[in-house]
């Protein structure tokens, strides 16, 4: 069963998540999931970002995977899963990637200290997901 956030879904509902209610559940988590097209095909890497005014913002090495193929299409997944109560929420972004080549975006990217990379080595290219579509969906 399918509805839409504006009323409560019956336990096991489906319920489909508005713009809104997707940038709110991004915001509330800074672990997700890129997927962009590498040498061999899809790759999916877990990653952790920003929420920067309706875009997504990570942080990589130019010299990774991601860093050289930081440019074109991609999705973002963020969520919150509870395997023992049966519920959770998914958001979903596809869009375009591409570095933040303006270094005075980055320095205040950065001043800001929210965006610590959890993997070793410099990782000093910021990214920035543009969202082309958002969706969600939560079940109860």
């Amino acid at each position: 069963m399918t509805s839409t956030s504006d009323g409560p879904a019956p336990p096991g509902g489906l319920i489909v998540l508005n713009r809104d209610e997707c940038l709110g559940l991004l915001g509330t988590t800074g672990v997700g999931r890129i997927a962009f097209v590498g040498p061999s095909g899809p790759v999916i890497h877990p990653v952790n970002y920003l929420v920067d005014e309706g875009t997504i913002v990570l942080r990589t090495s130019p010299y990774t995977m991601l860093g050289e193929h930081s440019v074109g299409q991609v999705a973002f997944e963020v969520d919150e899963l509870d395997e023992w109560m049966s519920r959770g929420w998914s958001v979903l972004i596809t869009g375009r990637s591409a570095p933040i080549d303006d270094p005075d975006e980055a320095i205040a990217i950065r001043r800001r200290g929210l965006l610590h990379p959890w993997a070793e080595g410099q990782r000093n290219l910021f990214v920035r997901i543009t969202p082309v579509e958002i969706s969600g969906r939560r079940i109860s």
